[in-house]
């Protein structure tokens, strides 16, 4: 059966799921409530916030010109976007999640990158019932399953919309050249072995290159290494580095390979001897831009995740030195320690602050459901931003320049399998076969709806976090004149001093509870 065809037997169950109903209208389905609401003249503008660097083209604003006029006709709405840029963009986004003087009504969150509980907790986020969910957002809310609705809960009260029918992977790993792996002896690059072999290679033969043109904020690697070398699971919602988690092989305990076992000495010893041997360099301020330079053939490796590869590094590189074919090796694979994205990795939620919170939600509901409002917001305007080929594929029409004609929406908070355009320059078949390989040993995110961000332990995270970012760049550089041994112990001890046992026996007791 089609996906198509797939997609029309959906719509029409959910007509009779809806609870007040539903008629079409467009391409949309959406609540009667939408008739029934008194919208006024003037038309209300919903401002939704995003994590990006705002576009300066005119191009972005183009696209919304027209997605507002399906908007207007329909909701008597208009979007607007309020970009938090990339540069600091955790504080910034804090501070305008919290700030009495920005309207915002639809904010762009994440449980595991963007402080969704700790905004919750602070009261930045509105509680949305089931009914107000069910009229305003009704063909969202039929979408996500019960148990989903759960995990975006705190405290009894829905706070988060999941995006649960979009598939992606963002785990982290190697990009790496097959040629370099073929010369080192190395059908492919599966492990942290390997990748010590394909270094040590890289720098007999390649005087001129850098290996890996490493900048010292090495924190995603050394979690990659814990998660290589036993069955770690952390939990990101605490802090990026997943200092907690538990070993899915003695499930029931939380631990931390930070603070106990031998896994963060032997890293250290590995970066050690990579510092020594000259895969990165010494004076790491003087790190240039390690992709770019990558595809210059000026180092060996680019660290970032599944997502990123097939999407940009593989057709990037395909342009620069078409002659190389790359390979990626991803964290965990020797263990078989893979976690699928949580559905809340991209939600969406409503400012405590707006002043329009029903038809938010509807704009929300639009966006996310109506396919023509989707590729405005997703792709842009069809023989400007994107052309499609005969078999239904992307690609950009002739003339096309990012810089000149790119737009810069992100909306990676509500996206759907359904209505995504595959990129007809992305490698399809080396991504399948890749995520097959997931398959095989992925595990879903453990700790969707665990409450372990409450106000106490977020209170007490600050001196720990203090003392990651104080270690973790020496320990992942070898950068320091004492044994590894010495460097982790003392590390250790520091964590000991700031109260790390009584916080991992308060996040024990809550996963108990559970």
């Amino acid at each position: 059966m089609s996906k198509r065809i797939v997609a029309i037997l959906l719509v029409i169950t959910m007509l009779g799921l809806v609870a007040c109903g539903a008629e079409e209208k467009g391409h949309y389905l959406h609540s009667k409530a939408a008739d029934e609401i008194d919208f006024g003249e003037d038309p209300v503008t919903i401002t939704y916030l995003t994590i990006g660097d705002k576009p300066t083209n005119g191009r972005t604003e183009e696209c919304i010109e027209k997605l507002n006029k399906i908007l207007v006709k329909r909701l008597n709405a208009k979007l607007d976007i309020f970009y938090v840029s990339w540069n600091d963009y955790l504080r910034n986004y804090n501070r305008a999640v919290s700030s009495e003087d920005i309207s915002i009504d639809l904010v762009a969150t994440g449980t595991d990158w963007l402080d969704a509980w700790p905004n919750i907790i602070n009261g930045n986020f509105m509680p949305l019932s089931e009914d107000m969910l069910r009229e305003y957002c009704g063909i969202t809310y039929t979408n996500v399953t019960k148990s989903q609705w759960q995990d975006g809960s705190y405290d009894g009260n829905i706070y988060l919309i999941p995006e649960n029918e979009y598939t992606q992977w963002t785990n982290h790993g190697f990009v790496y050249r097959k040629d370099l792996a073929e010369e080192a002896g190395l059908s492919e690059v599966a492990s942290w072995d390997d990748l010590d072999t394909y270094f040590r290679s890289v720098v007999a033969n390649h005087p001129d290159m850098i290996p890996w043109d490493n900048n010292g904020n090495s924190g995603i690697a050394t979690l990659g290494y814990l998660m290589s070398t036993k069955r770690y699971v952390p939990i990101y919602e605490l802090t990026t580095y997943g200092i907690w988690g538990e070993d899915l092989d003695h499930k029931g305990k939380i631990i931390s390979p930070y603070y106990t076992g031998n896994e963060l000495i032997e890293y250290a010893r590995l970066m050690k001897e990579w510092n020594e041997l000259g895969v990165w360099r010494q004076n790491l301020t003087l790190a240039g831009d390690n992709e770019e330079e990558f595809y210059r053939g000026e180092t060996s490796v680019i660290q970032h995740h599944t997502q990123n590869y097939y999407t940009i590094i593989e057709p990037s590189m395909r342009l620069s030195m078409p002659e190389v074919k790359l390979g990626f090796y991803w964290f965990g694979r020797e263990s078989g320690t893979l976690m699928r994205v949580s559905n809340l990795h991209g939600a969406m939620a409503v400012s405590a602050r707006s002043k329009n919170p029903e038809r938010a939600l509807m704009v929300y509901d639009m966006l996310r459901n109506d396919e023509e409002c989707y590729r405005l917001l997703r792709f842009g305007i069809e023989g400007v931003q994107y052309e499609l080929t005969p078999d239904g594929r992307l690609e950009k029409p002739s003339g096309y320049n990012e810089s000149k004609d790119g737009i810069v929406t992100n909306f990676w908070w509500g996206r759907r399998d359904e209505y995504e355009i595959p990129d007809s320059n992305y490698s399809w078949d080396e991504y399948y076969s890749l995520v097959d390989s997931y398959e095989h040993v992925a595990v879903d995110y453990p700790w969707d709806g665990v409450p372990f961000s409450t106000p106490q332990i977020n209170a007490q995270l600050g001196p720990i976090v203090e003392v990651f970012d104080k270690y973790i760049p020496q320990l992942a550089t070898g950068q320091y004149s004492e044994s590894p041994e010495k460097k982790v112990a003392e590390f250790r001890e520091e964590l000991m001093k700031v109260g790390f046992e009584r916080i991992t026996g308060q996040i024990q007791r809550i996963y108990n509870a559970q």
